[in-house]
């Protein structure tokens, strides 16, 4: 009897997360991405295909940068380089931001069940400082990891690794939610379940990477507890 208290004392102390991708997945903004990234490819005299504007998706602006010039780029000319990017970007989005149907009823349920939500993005403080003010979520939050957090991005774990620390989880009790093939191999790599966001790629090529689940949006999630399954 004793040891069954002690394991249920354990079991009710465990903290559980949620983190989330940003874009592609808090915000549904990857069509805007690249849009931006082709216009601002042309400008600098490259053309940027879209098949490999997706494919780097959940990689820092410096990756893109460096594969588009075909060279190394210093700090200050990266910075340049991103502001002159995101604000093509911040220009084209903002008349169409908003929450991906059902995310709210996620994040509320969340919530209520005492699980800690973070946010791991490879995106620049600018861009997340858009959209969580410009959809009030910074309440919904206990810690945000944008691009200037950690040196390694995504397929690296670090991003998700730093936010289960800032919330207190250990990876195996931590759930993500990537739209992106590199985000849902960074998951795996952290030891944490991945949930597979088909925004940017379909359900299958997410599944192929490792997803332990799939859907369309996360209005396929109500009612399942989907999520809370796979931290059981």
């Amino acid at each position: 009897m004793k040891d069954n208290l002690c394991d249920k004392a354990t079991s009710a102390a465990i903290r559980r997360g949620f983190i989330f991708d940003m874009d592609g997945t808090i915000v549904d903004n990857v069509p805007y991405h690249i849009q931006a990234w082709k216009s601002f490819s042309r400008t600098h005299g490259r053309e940027l295909p879209e098949s490999d504007i997706v494919s780097w998706m959940g990689m820092t602006n410096r990756v893109y940068q460096e594969r588009m010039l075909g060279r190394p780029v210093s700090d200050d000319e990266s910075r340049r380089l991103s502001d002159e990017k995101e604000e093509i970007y911040r220009e084209l989005y903002a008349p169409h931001m908003r929450l991906p149907a059902g995310l709210r009823a996620l994040l509320d349920k969340a919530h209520a069940d005492g699980i800690a939500c973070a946010v791991a993005t490879g995106a620049p403080s600018g861009n997340v400082k858009f959209v969580m003010d410009g959809l009030s979520l910074r309440g919904d939050f206990e810690a945000i990891v944008d691009e200037t957090m950690y040196a390694k991005c995504k397929p690296d774990p670090e991003c998700f690794l730093t936010a289960a620390e800032l919330i207190g989880c250990a990876p195996e009790n931590c759930v993500v939610f990537e739209d992106a093939v590199s985000g849902i191999k960074a998951a795996k790599s952290a030891g944490m379940k991945a949930v597979g966001i088909a925004f940017t790629q379909p359900r299958e090529v997410l599944l192929s990477a490792g997803a332990d689940l799939a859907v369309g949006s996360f209005l396929d999630l109500a009612g399942q507890n989907a999520p809370d399954r796979l931290l059981a």
